[in-house]
């Protein structure tokens, strides 16, 4: 009679649960792994959408002050700083018309640019001659993210930016940045 041996009871007993223990392992590192792959995508977009709003704000800046042909034609202030409402107001010539154009009544035509930080959003308007008012325009999404700070400081030859920002749904995902802008037209 041939001998047949296998396993016993108690071999398969501890080869299921070590099987088991690995499997859960793995499990719960590949849910973390997951996450922390879903935590750092939401921080690259918070932070290049950061970036990108900045790039608009500075280039604006850089270009306050300037008139096509005839700078001395410069009559108004080209960037004023109200830091109680954390908004600037940019004047240049923004469709080379040798002038600064302030159309009342088709103010998307005019040569003033605003941004201000309102209701935790960076918010952006044409054609203003303060920051008050509505129908501005949101530069981010509000369900998505939160704007926590937005600073301008006049430094002796440049503007000093600060933006901050989290997301709505995880308020642990952050970013600030803070940006030195110097424009040659004025200092």
């Amino acid at each position: 009679m041939l001998k047949v041996s296998g396993f016993s009871l108690l071999e398969m007993l501890i080869s299921i649960i070590l099987s088991s223990l690995i499997i859960i392992g793995c499990n719960s590192f590949y849910v973390q792994l997951q996450t922390n792959i879903m935590q750092y995508n939401q921080k690259i977009q918070l932070r290049n959408t950061i970036h990108q709003t900045l790039i608009g704000v500075t280039k604006d800046i850089r270009r306050a002050g300037f008139i096509a042909n005839d700078p001395m034609k410069m009559t108004t202030k080209a960037l004023e700083i109200n830091s109680q409402q954390n908004c600037i107001i940019i004047r240049y010539d923004n469709e080379i018309r040798s002038d600064w154009i302030y159309d009342p009544f088709y103010k998307k035509n005019s040569d003033i640019f605003a941004y201000r930080y309102h209701k935790n959003n960076l918010e952006y308007k044409t054609g203003t001659l303060d920051c008050q008012g509505s129908n501005w325009e949101k530069l981010f999404d509000p369900s998505k993210f939160k704007i926590t700070r937005f600073v301008i400081k006049q430094r002796t030859n440049s503007i000093e930016i600060l933006l901050a920002a989290e997301l709505i749904n995880n308020k642990q995902i952050n970013y600030q940045i803070t940006k030195i802008v110097k424009n040659e037209n004025l200092f």
